[in-house]
């Protein structure tokens, strides 16, 4: 639904710009593109207070502007929600969440962004926050993915496992459910001091709102798998980011959820059984059960072929198609009752 959603949106972008400049569609009084943006213009003042002074990062939830606080004499980053109601909403729990952490944080020492206040500007919620350096996707990049000293590692995971402390905590509760090397921001570019930013997909257990979170790379198995989570997915992601930090490389990258799980899998072998006894069906990406059935030890326990072809496992073909043979082993078993001196070997 996301991607044809996403198509129709830009195949009618292009129908707009190909059309004459008076006939083209105007989206909130001119204001907004076509995708519920606001369009910046720099040096366009806000409020009478906020002077914009570039865009500096940008989302499915909006956009960010770097802009200058004429009332309280500083650069802030401004976060642009998208004209639309379900983002609206989102940000508003965001919001929410903001106001619980900076306010049993209010001596600042948890590594969470400051959120200053928020106001509304032409139909947009504007989120106004404390301005950070750049991400540590960036410090990657700027190793050229060959990773950061074991020394600096150990820096940013001790201030992360404060972070997660912090939100985990009775009077917080809060799951991230994105924690990922771009949402994690330098506070000068030349200290290691960090903040985590972007609660924008987070919650508090108890209030789960999302299945599919996390980015993939940094995804739980207990995401991947359906069962349900807690703030121990953070932990997983800080986990991976903290490999790749150092080493410049992601630890788990799929190109998939299958291949994301069968990564994991690589590195730390199967997950717990009761793990699986939990997954959704329709979650489990690759062949636990039918392989594990396989390679059971008692040769007494294990699947014969007759079972094999009953498991879930064949009811598609590769191509989503239900297969035309419906009982192919129970076809087999019959033929073969009067071929048993046939000539064939196995191996």
């Amino acid at each position: 639904v996301y991607y044809a959603k996403k198509k129709r949106r830009a195949q009618q972008q292009t129908l707009d710009e190909a059309r004459p400049q008076k006939e083209r569609r105007v989206f909130n009084d001119g204001y907004d593109d076509s995708n519920y943006d606001y369009i910046i213009k720099n040096g366009e003042k806000w409020n009478d207070r906020y002077e914009i002074d570039s865009l500096i990062g940008k989302g499915s939830f909006g956009q960010v502007a770097k802009a200058f606080d004429h009332e309280e004499q500083e650069y802030v980053a401004i976060k642009i929600i998208k004209n639309k109601k379900a983002f609206y909403k989102q940000a508003l729990i965001e919001v929410r969440l903001l106001e619980l952490m900076n306010r049993y944080d209010s001596e600042n020492k948890y590594y969470v962004v400051r959120l200053k206040r928020h106001f509304h500007f032409r139909n947009h919620l504007c989120l106004v926050f404390e301005l950070l350096s750049y991400n540590l996707y960036d410090l990657l990049r700027n190793t050229n993915f060959r990773g950061v000293s074991i020394n600096l590692t150990r820096k940013f995971a001790q201030q992360l496992c404060t972070a997660l402390l912090f939100l985990s905590t009775p009077e917080i509760n809060i799951i991230h459910c994105d924690l990922k090397p771009e949402n994690i921001l330098l506070c000068n570019p030349k200290r290691s001091a960090i903040k985590i930013i972007d609660f924008g997909s987070s919650c508090r257990l108890g209030e789960r709102i999302y299945q599919y979170i996390q980015s993939r790379f940094y995804r739980s198995p207990e995401v991947l798998l359906g069962i349900p989570y807690d703030t121990a997915i953070d932990m997983w992601s800080l986990g991976c980011i903290l490999v790749e930090m150092h080493t410049g490389e992601p630890i788990f990258a799929g190109s998939n959820e299958e291949d994301q799980m069968n990564k994991i899998v690589e590195v730390l072998g199967m997950p717990p059984q009761h793990m699986l006894d939990s997954a959704s069906s329709q979650k489990l990406p690759f062949l636990v059960d039918l392989i594990q059935r396989m390679l059971t030890y008692d040769p007494k326990d294990r699947l014969t072929p007759f079972y094999a072809l009953q498991h879930s496992f064949f009811k598609k073909t590769a191509d989503g198609s239900t297969n035309t043979s419906s009982s192919p082993a129970q076809d087999l078993s019959s033929s073969s009752t009067g071929s048993s001196g046939s000539s064939g070997r196995a191996r």
